[in-house]
């Protein structure tokens, strides 16, 4: 099976190069456009990001909300993947999203070319390329391009100058990725990059139901959630999260465990501490309402660590792994942030009381009897 992988692997790499010699070969050179950008002039504006993460589409928010304020009278889309989209629903600084799924040529393969007329039937006068300044991606690059903005922006990275007539220089490390997506806009228009908040928007019905599913489930205000999955590097173990459970219920709190289909069957055969409940599986959107009403959460670095940071809710984030596959703090992190709390494991074992003190302190600032 493994050999297999890789084999799958190594043909969709060499179809990606053969892709991108062809199309440096037939597409024309971008023409940058010269002079500074009007603001006043931008009407129309689309932010392309082809991505899967639910942590990627959540740190964009300050993007958007950016731009939403440099151009006020302008409509801002986006196109995102058919994963994770959902998170970006009443978000105020958009006007339209546009959904292409990953596999964007199965099971309809007349969808990208009807998208991309309904794209350029738009005339949107500046479009970013907002995927990651370290990873050039062509399908964002190639949307970008061939959506006919007039001003098309993106790290200058990979073969971003084969597609656009904008590229921004990655900036200089350690910075916050919030304030690196920044970037792509304050290279047009000055303003502040600062490390900022990611956003997401839950209606009044949304919420209340998070309180009612809450509220079922036995919980009150105070009570603590804990994320236990993660990518296999970056988890902390589920004896510890369960251990970390028991010094919660003993200290005369309830706690939620979320999980994912794996982890809550093992979740499920190690059995749980008195105090904690196995939250059952939920839509994302009915997940962000119920993560809402936690006191604080307690996960690795993951998309619900940047959700709950979103939805306004302290955080413990543990990061974990070896410096060979562990995400970076100062990049994904929210200490600069107040009522965020950081653990930097690296590949060391964490212990339970670690995690239990930084928790404590966190939520005992908190004023609990509010």
């Amino acid at each position: 099976m493994g050999a297999l992988k890789d084999a799958a692997k190594s043909f969709e790499r060499a179809g990606s190069a053969a892709l991108r010699s062809l199309l440096r070969a037939v597409l024309p050179a971008p023409r940058p456009v010269p002079g500074p950008l009007d603001c006043a002039a931008v009407r129309r504006v689309l932010i392309v990001r082809q991505d899967s993460r639910l942590g990627n589409l959540l740190l964009l928010t300050p993007l958007l909300k950016a731009i939403r304020e440099a151009f006020p009278s302008s409509r801002a889309d986006i196109l995102v993947s058919d994963a994770y989209g959902d998170i970006l629903r009443g978000n105020p600084n958009l006007d339209g999203q546009f959904v292409l799924p990953k596999a964007m040529f199965w099971p309809d393969p007349s969808l990208p070319p009807r998208l991309f007329l309904e794209l350029r039937g738009r005339r949107y006068d500046l479009a970013f390329d907002a995927s990651a300044m370290h990873a050039f991606s062509l399908s964002s690059a190639l949307i970008t391009a061939l959506c006919g903005a007039a001003r098309t922006v993106g790290f200058d990275r990979g073969d971003a100058r084969v597609f656009l007539n904008a590229p921004v220089p990655p900036p200089a490390l350690p910075r916050h990725e919030t304030s690196i997506q920044l970037g792509l806009l304050r290279h047009l228009v000055p303003g502040p990059d600062d490390a900022a908040k990611p956003e997401c928007h839950l209606g009044g019905e949304e919420r209340a139901e998070g309180r009612a599913l809450w509220s079922s489930w036995g919980l009150d205000p105070d009570s603590v959630a804990l994320f236990v999955g993660a990518r296999a590097e970056k988890r902390w173990p589920l004896e510890s999260f369960l251990g970390l459970a028991g010094r919660i219920g003993a200290a005369g709190r309830r706690c939620i465990i979320f999980a994912g289909p794996a982890e809550k069957a093992l979740v499920e055969g190690l059995g749980l501490p008195a105090g904690a409940f196995l939250a059952p599986s939920l839509p994302l959107r009915r997940f962000a309402a119920a993560l809402a009403q936690a006191r604080a959460v307690v996960t690795a670095d993951t998309g619900p660590m940047h959700l709950a940071v979103a939805l306004g809710v302290p955080t413990v984030e543990l990061f974990i792994g070896s410096a060979a596959w562990s995400s970076e703090p100062w990049r994904y992190g929210y200490v600069h942030l107040p009522g965020h709390r950081v653990i930097e494991a690296g590949s060391r074992d964490l212990p339970v009381d670690e995690v239990w003190s930084v928790l404590h302190n966190l939520v005992s600032g908190l004023n609990l009897s509010e």
